[in-house]
């Protein structure tokens, strides 16, 4: 075997196994590690590995990065106690379809019986949730295709998906928003929602999500749908018709993360906006077939590449490692149903005065935020409100808590 195969062998191994024993400490989410694995490989076998780190490198690099700034945008809103909003979508949605949302409707159709409650799984949900856990590589594949085969387009497909993260990542940031399943799992303002998706991936392989749910208040925009409706425009730009398929495959992830109840049909509206907005500044500000490198030698653009990459990697470790502290640090304190301030339902507090639901979460919060009398009101309040022997029982659990922190 040429020493070249030897060596692209031996980095695609060392990689790997670098990327594992990341992924063994909770920083990383290993499916689109394994994708950046498999980019590497197909460099090696198209004899690519120069062009891999001028063209692949800092974009990799940045794409790891946003994992890890999602997390720390939901520690950050935890943490300071920023205002997260669980109404304003929700009456949205409402004021179109009526009290039935679609994600309620969609469930029941693909549940069936076990609709609201964890039954057998059928190959029906089995597969709607891998498609669902298909977006996570998808772009990159699109990506890799389009540099394998249309190379001169791949510099607008960076810069594209660099707006539309950062855009992302921002209206995350600004207007945190609740997605339908904690809607309805936290306040039953809606009919109770199975995130069925997670319990497969958990039954999957446990501890899964960790890797990439490190931010459950990040639904508007959906950039679940963001990144397929991105990608359907620049196929349609480069294939009209011929990109069909990954079309219908665009409309099957809307399907999807709707009947998950991972999104309401708005959040899908403003990905796709949102895919609008990257797409014109990728595809029309920055001229395809532009030279994706400056007028530099060849070497010295390679390092600087190798650089940057290396900076995001780091940058994006070091964040990881930070939220992970955080999280751990006091789990209780962003746990969804605890950490976040709902403030439009704290601004509503006396509409919920009968809502289980809304009561128990109001002492979690005072009882996470050291206010322990207070808690112990709201619990007490949620007692006989409670509408199941499981409900009844963490709540007295609470209140005994709260008792014995008084009496301290």
């Amino acid at each position: 075997m040429p020493k070249t195969n030897v060596r692209s062998l031996i980095i695609i191994l060392l990689v790997g196994i670098f990327l594992l024993a990341l992924y063994s400490s909770d920083v990383l989410f290993m499916p689109k590690l394994l994708i950046f694995v498999f980019i590497l490989g197909a460099a090696a076998v198209f004899n690519k590995l120069d062009d891999l780190v001028r063209n692949w490198f800092v974009f990799l690099a940045f794409v790891y990065l946003t994992d890890g700034i999602r997390g720390l945008i939901y520690y950050v809103t935890c943490k300071l106690q920023l205002p997260v909003h669980a109404l304003y979508v929700l009456r949205g949605e409402q004021a179109l379809y009526g009290p039935t949302i679609p994600s309620v409707t969609l469930q029941r159709a693909v549940l069936g019986p076990s609709a609201g409650g964890i039954g057998e799984f059928t190959g029906l949900q089995k597969f709607l949730t891998f498609i669902h856990g298909s977006h996570f590589v998808v772009f990159l594949l699109i990506g890799l295709a389009l540099w394998l085969r249309r190379s001169r387009f791949f510099r607008s497909y960076k810069a594209s998906f660099y707006a539309l993260f950062s855009l992302g990542l921002t209206a995350f940031f600004l207007v945190p928003t609740a997605p339908p399943w904690m809607v309805s799992e936290l306040f039953g303002l809606v009919p109770k929602l199975l995130h069925f998706n997670v319990a497969l991936y958990n039954a999957a392989a446990p501890g899964l999500t960790t890797g990439f749910n490190t931010n459950p208040i990040a639904a508007m925009p959906s950039l679940h749908a963001a990144f397929p409706a991105l990608c359907s425009l620049i196929l349609w730009r480069l294939g009209r018709w011929k990109s069909l398929p990954f079309h219908l495959y665009t409309l099957l992830v809307f399907f999807v993360i709707v009947a998950t109840g991972d999104h309401y049909t708005l959040d899908i509206l403003a990905g796709i906006l949102l895919a609008a907005i990257a797409y014109g500044i990728g595809f029309r500000l920055i001229k395809p077939g532009l030279p994706d490198d400056g007028p530099a030698a060849e070497g010295s653009r390679r390092k600087r590449a190798l650089a940057l990459g290396c900076a995001l990697f780091a940058l994006g470790i070091g964040v990881g490692i930070f939220t992970r502290n955080g999280f751990r640090s006091a789990p209780e304190a962003y746990e969804y149903g605890a950490g976040p301030r709902f403030a439009d339902i704290f601004a509503r507090e006396l509409e919920f005065v009968g809502n289980y639901g809304a009561q128990f979460y109001f002492g979690s919060y005072r009882l996470v935020h050291g206010d322990t009398k207070q808690a112990l009101g709201y619990f007490e309040r949620a007692l006989p409100l409670a509408r199941s022997f499981t409900e009844r029982k963490s709540t007295e659990m609470r209140i005994k808590a709260c008792r014995a922190k008084l009496q301290r």
